[in-house]
C-alpha cells in the first residue's frame, strides 16, 4: 500500500482518480440550451414584423411564400428547410405578393453561456441548415407532438431540446472562416470572467457593481473590465441588460404576468423604464411583443 501511496505521489495524480476538467471543458461547461416554446399554425398577411429577437428561432415552413428582409436585402423561406435565426438580428417578417398563408413550425429557445459578440460572429445572418438524416428525424418527432395534449409535456420538451441542440450544432458547423477564428479565439481565452457572468445571471434584477465581480474573478477593477470586454464583447452592464431584456422577453412570450409586475421583478425602474429599454433592443414594446406571440399571433 505504501508503495502504491508512493508511486501515486511520484506521479502526481490525485487519489480519486479524478481529472480536473481541461481549460476548454471549463468553457464549453457553462453552456446551455433552454427551449422556450414551439408551435405550429398557419401565418397569414399579418405575419409582417419588424424586430431583434432576444432569443433563438427556428422556422420551418410546409409550403412557399415566407420571407424575411435583413439589411435591404429579401431572402425567402424555402419549403421543409430548416432556418436558424440568431438572436439579436434584426429582420422582418413578410408573406411574398400574391401568397395568402403558409404552415409554419416554429421553435424559441435560449443560448446561455456563449459571449452575445462571439455569437454574432458565427451567425451574422439566419442560417440555412442542410438536410442531414439526424435532424430530420428529431424534426419529425418533434413536429408529430404539436398541438397533440395526450402527448406528455416532458417527452415533448425533451423532443424539442434535442432539435435545438442538433440545429444549433449543424448552424456552428456552417460558421465561416471569420466565424472559426473568432470561435478559437474564445476557447484560447482563460475563463476568468466565469465567476462574473455566474453572478450576473444569479441576480439580473440587481447585477452586482464592478468591483464587487471584480474581487469575485481575483482581479482589480480596471483589468477585470478589460477581460470581460475581451471574453464577452460588452461591458457588465450591458450584459446584465441584456439578460433582462431575455428574460422579460420570456416572461411576455410565456405568460400573462402584467407588464408592471415584469418591470419591478427584472429591477427595471417603472413600465416607461422598461418599455423604452425593451423597444430599443426587440424593436417593439412589451405589449405589442406579447400580442405576437399569444397563440394565433402569428410568431
Amino acid at each position: 500500500m505504501a508503495e502504491n501511496a508512493s508511486e501515486m505521489s511520484k506521479n502526481d495524480m490525485p487519489i480519486t482518480g479524478h481529472i480536473p476538467p481541461s481549460h476548454q471543458q471549463t468553457l464549453l461547461g457553462t453552456v446551455r440550451l433552454d427551449v422556450i416554446f414551439g408551435r405550429g399554425e398557419r401565418i397569414d398577411r399579418s405575419w409582417a414584423y419588424e424586430l431583434c429577437s432576444p432569443f433563438w428561432r427556428l422556422y420551418v415552413n410546409r409550403g412557399a411564400g415566407a420571407e424575411l428582409e435583413l439589411d435591404g436585402r429579401r431572402m425567402s423561406l424555402r419549403p421543409e428547410t430548416v432556418y436558424l435565426l440568431p438572436a439579436g438580428l434584426r429582420f422582418t417578417t413578410r408573406l411574398a405578393k400574391g401568397v395568402k398563408s403558409v404552415w409554419q413550425d416554429y421553435l424559441h429557445f435560449e443560448v446561455a453561456g456563449f459571449p452575445p459578440a462571439l455569437l454574432r460572429r458565427l451567425f451574422p445572418a439566419p442560417v440555412a441548415l442542410p438536410q442531414a438524416p439526424e435532424l430530420a428525424a428529431m424534426l419529425a418527432a418533434w413536429r408529430a407532438g404539436l398541438g397533440d395534449e395526450a402527448r406528455p409535456e416532458l417527452a415533448q420538451r425533451l423532443r424539442a431540446l434535442a432539435l435545438a441542440h442538433a440545429a444549433f450544432a449543424l448552424g456552428c458547423a456552417q460558421a465561416t472562416a471569420e466565424g472559426r477564428a473568432a470561435w478559437a479565439a474564445w476557447l484560447a481565452l482563460p475563463p476568468v470572467v466565469a465567476p462574473a457572468l455566474r453572478r450576473i445571471d444569479e441576480r439580473p434584477e440587481a447585477p452586482p457593481g464592478n468591483g464587487e465581480l471584480a474581487s469575485l474573478c481575483g482581479l482589480g477593477p480596471r483589468q477585470f473590465l478589460r477581460r470581460f470586454s475581451d471574453a464577452v464583447g460588452l461591458s457588465p452592464g450591458q450584459y446584465a441588460l441584456e439578460r433582462r431584456v431575455a428574460l422579460a422577453a420570456e416572461a411576455l412570450a410565456r405568460g400573462a404576468e402584467p407588464v408592471e409586475a415584469i418591470a419591478a421583478r427584472l429591477g427595471f425602474a417603472d413600465r416607461f423604464h422598461f418599455s423604452k429599454a425593451f423597444r430599443a433592443r426587440v424593436g417593439l414594446p412589451p405589449a405589442a411583443y406579447r400580442r405576437m406571440h399569444a397563440p394565433g399571433g402569428r410568431t
